[in-house]
């Protein structure tokens, strides 16, 4: 209303501020809109977005800021560990796309096979010196022909050997190329899952991050005076659900692997969003309530790369079924025996529930 230019709109918006400032009726008030976050004492009408309204400024301000300052002071931090990871995402993203190409190449294997089968075939009507020769494929149902490329300097016998080692070439590389493509997603899924774990990191988790890459051999240990003490356990994040059961947090894989391999009991429930990266959550009792299920699958899923998504699916199982293959990295497991529930995260549950 204030951006309309007549007299009485900008009397009008000035009064609906004036009248609850003066009689101390506030209403705090947060709008989300276009990802952003804004907080005022009472609705505003030209913002247009979804809206919160809480019962005293004090509870406003907790909620805005919960977090806020230390995610801040830790992306300033983080900011050329973040930048390494997103280009080493974005490397083997494009070795990715050069991988399945040579193995569309490989694809060919076939075709070289055939060729050199119809060239031994027709071998009385070839000489060297020959740069292509078209011949009848015999493979083919309707009696059609093939063009096949010579090399003249080889001779007939030789340009079928040629085919038939590309054939055998083509063929060995298969197996290889899909080895690379398999290790080169594991690299994108890793990457990917770290760059999510940032987003909720604090100081300490980005420095087991730093940890790990350095483990890892992907950047150089830091030389520092306590370089020789005993690693020390990782601390986890503890919740506390309405029923009083414990609920913990790995926020990096340090702390993922820790909680689901050497923390949790065998049967505790184990929870993950389902074809998502995120955190590992563990309900430290054996039968939760249901209610208690769903605010940690809401924790899961609010510490996930799903954060900002409305009905996040999450799968939870006993910790026995979650299995680490061996010489698998920190914090990736498989599972199986797990069921699915749909969540959609919320900032407020999470805050609350936090020990």
């Amino acid at each position: 209303k204030a951006g309309m230019a007549n007299e009485k709109a900008l009397s009008e918006a000035f009064f609906s501020i004036q009248t609850p400032l003066l009689s101390h009726a506030y209403t705090p008030t947060m709008i989300t809109a276009n990802g952003k976050e804004f907080f005022y004492l009472f609705p505003l009408t030209h913002l247009q977005g979804e809206e919160k309204t809480f019962s005293s400024l004090s509870e406003l301000l907790d909620r805005f800021f919960f977090g806020k300052a230390e995610r801040d002071r830790v992306k300033q931090q983080a900011h050329d560990l973040e930048r390494f990871m997103q280009n080493e995402k974005n490397k083997n993203e494009k070795k990715l796309i050069k991988l399945e190409k040579t193995l569309q190449d490989a694809g060919k294997a076939d075709k070289y096979q055939l060729f050199g089968e119809l060239l031994t075939a027709n071998m009385y009507a070839l000489k060297k010196g020959d740069k292509d020769i078209e011949v009848v494929n015999y493979y083919d149902e309707d009696g059609g022909t093939v063009k096949i490329t010579l090399d003249p300097l080889k001779t007939p016998s030789e340009n079928a050997q040629r085919y038939f080692q590309k054939y055998q070439k083509a063929k060995n590389s298969v197996a290889v190329v899909e080895e690379q493509i398999e290790k080169t997603n594991e690299e994108i899924l890793y990457f990917d899952s770290l760059l999510q774990q940032m987003e909720a990191a604090s100081s300490k988790d980005i420095e087991e991050i730093r940890e790990e890459l350095a483990e890892e051999g992907y950047v150089r240990n830091r030389k520092t005076k306590n370089a020789k003490k005993k690693p020390t356990k990782p601390v986890l994040d503890k919740y506390v659900a309405s029923d009083g059961t414990e609920i913990f947090v790995g926020k990096n894989n340090k702390q993922n692997d820790y909680l689901t391999t050497k923390f949790a009991r065998r049967d505790e429930i184990w929870l993950h969003t389902k074809d998502i990266p995120g955190s590992h959550v563990v309900i430290r009792s054996l039968e939760p309530a249901e209610e208690t299920l769903l605010e940690a699958a809401k924790i899961a899923a609010y510490y996930s790369k799903a954060k900002e998504s409305s009905s996040v699916p999450v799968d939870f199982t006993k910790i026995r079924h979650v299995k680490k293959p061996s010489g698998a990295k920190l914090g990736f497991v498989t599972y199986d025996n797990q069921q699915t529930v749909y969540v959609t995260p919320d900032a407020d549950i999470v805050m609350k529930l936090k020990a």
